[in-house]
C-alpha cells in the first residue's frame, strides 16, 4: 500500500511539473528496445506447496539468461535550464531463467507459470526454463550536456546525459496485481539528426530489493538486479 501512495505521489508531482512547464521548453518523445542482463541472485521461497506442506527453502545463485527490454519515455527540458530535464519511463524487461540445478535448503514441490520447480531436501533444486516478466515506470531527473551547438542546433549535436529517479514494477502476488518499489540510474549519449529527430544509446541499471513473484500459495523473493543497453529514436518538439 506505501507504495501505491509513493507511486500515486510521484506521477502527481510530474503531472504537475508538465502542467506549469513553459511553453517553449522542449519536449520529447523517446521509444527503445534493447538487451537485458539480470544478476544471478538467491531466491527466497515461502508459503504452501501442492502438498499442502508449509514451505521456507532457500535457493542459491539462481542464473539467468539474456532477456529483452522496450519502453516509451516522454519528458521535456526546461527553458531556463535546458540542460536540465525530468521524464516519465514506461518499460518491459524480462527475466529469463533457464533449466537448472541449484544449490538450495528446505523442500519444495510447486510450479512457476506453469513450470515444474522442486528441491528434494537433500540441497538440490530442479528448475525448468521460465520466463519471468516485469512491467515497470519511473519518474526521472535528467542531466545533459549540449556539444556541437550551433545557430540551427543550440542544444548541441551531441548530447551526453545522465538520467537517475524510483522505479516501480508491477508483479503478480497471490493473483493479484502488486507494486514493488526500487530505483533506476542510467548514462547515454544522444545524435541529433535533424532539429526535431535524434538517435540515442543508453546503459542503465534497474534495482530491485525483495522483489516478490507468487504463484499458487508460493511467494520467491529476491533482489533483482538488472544492466540493460538500450537503442531508441527520439522525437523532439
Amino acid at each position: 500500500m506505501t507504495s501505491r501512495w509513493m507511486a500515486f505521489v510521484a506521477l502527481s508531482l510530474v503531472a504537475i511539473a508538465w502542467a506549469g512547464g513553459p511553453a517553449d521548453a522542449e519536449w520529447a518523445l523517446d521509444a527503445y528496445g534493447g538487451a537485458a542482463w539480470t544478476q544471478s541472485a538467491d531466491v527466497r521461497v515461502t508459503g504452501r506447496d501442492k502438498t499442502g506442506s508449509a514451505v521456507d527453502a532457500m535457493i542459491f545463485d539462481l542464473e539467468t539468461n539474456t532477456g529483452v527490454t522496450a519502453g516509451l519515455r516522454a519528458g521535456y527540458w526546461i527553458d531556463p535550464l535546458p540542460f536540465v530535464g525530468l521524464g516519465l519511463d514506461f518499460f518491459y524487461f524480462s527475466v529469463p531463467i533457464p533449466a537448472q540445478t541449484a544449490s538450495a535448503t528446505g523442500t519444495l514441490t510447486s510450479e512457476i507459470r506453469g513450470k515444474p520447480i522442486t528441491i528434494n531436501g537433500a540441497g538440490q533444486a530442479d528448475i525448468t526454463s521460465v520466463t519471468l516478466p516485469a512491467l515497470g515506470f519511473s519518474p526521472d531527473l535528467r542531466l545533459r550536456w549540449p556539444l556541437i551547438t550551433s545557430k540551427e542546433y543550440p542544444q548541441g549535436i551531441l548530447q551526453p546525459y545522465l538520467t537517475a529517479g524510483p522505479a516501480w514494477v508491477l508483479t503478480l502476488t497471490s493473483d493479484n496485481v502488486d507494486v514493488k518499489l526500487g530505483g533506476k540510474i542510467g548514462a547515454g549519449l544522444s545524435v541529433t539528426l535533424v532539429r526535431w529527430v535524434a538517435l540515442f544509446a543508453e546503459y542503465r541499471y534497474t534495482f530491485l530489493p525483495g522483489f516478490t513473484f507468487s504463484h499458487d500459495h508460493v511467494a520467491y523473493k529476491a533482489d533483482i538486479n538488472t544492466h540493460a543497453a538500450i537503442f531508441g529514436i527520439s522525437l523532439r518538439f
